[in-house]
């Protein structure tokens, strides 16, 4: 199945994105951010036929913050938002796995990160819904930008553009897929490009991408860009 990141329409209100997103496609993730944010009109998402999946917020929440009252408090989020999923039937919830501020933390947040790992699995089973966890683009200050990196026994969100920045797409493609956001870059950085305007070979992995039941989010910046990489995905043979 192919989705829409409600991002694609962050100038409009939540309602208004969904609409959209109906009239194109049967799925929308919901990008809980700004105008989205699902804490504070989850409501809205009754009113629409649509399957859904969430972006859990990034801007505020850290599962790596090396200040663990902040850490918690991620993680209380995260949870609030998991309740959120349950009451929409969202099966997905993506988060990032953290970020630190400086090289000389990133031990100390790759430790908070470990410790959040168990905390991850079981408020996904209590709630019902699969917690995955999306890899990051070639920005320092990310955890998770290597395929070898750990998390636990929840899911992997693959995002293919964050991947290509870091050179590292067909590596990532060995490890257990359960979900995918789909954009395009030319390698240095995170563009989010419509399909076919970077120089991400999706050729080369469109094989996967049909035969994978995982739902596949086309993740870009406008309602125009998200068009045109649906438009290809469709060309490709990819439903």
């Amino acid at each position: 199945m192919i989705g829409i990141s409600s991002f694609a329409y962050h100038d409009l209100s939540l309602g208004e994105a969904l609409q959209n997103i109906e009239n194109v496609v049967n799925c929308a993730e919901v990008f809980s951010e700004g105008k989205h944010d699902l804490f504070r009109q989850n409501e809205i998402a009754f009113s629409y036929d649509l399957e859904y999946t969430v972006h859990a917020p990034s801007t505020d929440l850290n599962l790596a913050s090396i200040r663990e009252p902040i850490r918690n408090a991620a993680l209380q989020l995260v949870e609030d938002m998991a309740d959120i999923c349950n009451e929409i039937d969202a099966e997905v919830m993506v988060v990032h796995p953290g970020y630190f501020p400086f090289a000389y933390d990133r031990d100390f947040a790759l430790a908070a990160f470990q410790k959040s790992l168990p905390v991850l699995e079981r408020i996904g089973e209590d709630a019902g819904v699969r917690i995955c966890v999306e890899n990051m683009p070639k920005w320092e200050c990310f955890l998770f930008r290597k395929p070898d990196f750990e998390i636990g026994t929840n899911d992997f969100v693959l995002d293919i553009g964050h991947a290509n920045t870091m050179g590292n797409l067909e590596a990532f493609l060995e490890r257990e897929i359960s979900h995918f956001h789909i954009h395009d870059n030319y390698g240095d950085n995170d563009e989010h490009l419509p399909l076919g305007e970077g120089n991400i070979d999706f050729s080369a992995i469109q094989g996967l991408l049909r035969q994978s039941n995982s739902i596949k989010i086309i993740e870009n910046k406008s309602a125009e860009d998200a068009l045109q990489s649906l438009s290809a995905l469709k060309n490709m043979g990819i439903k």
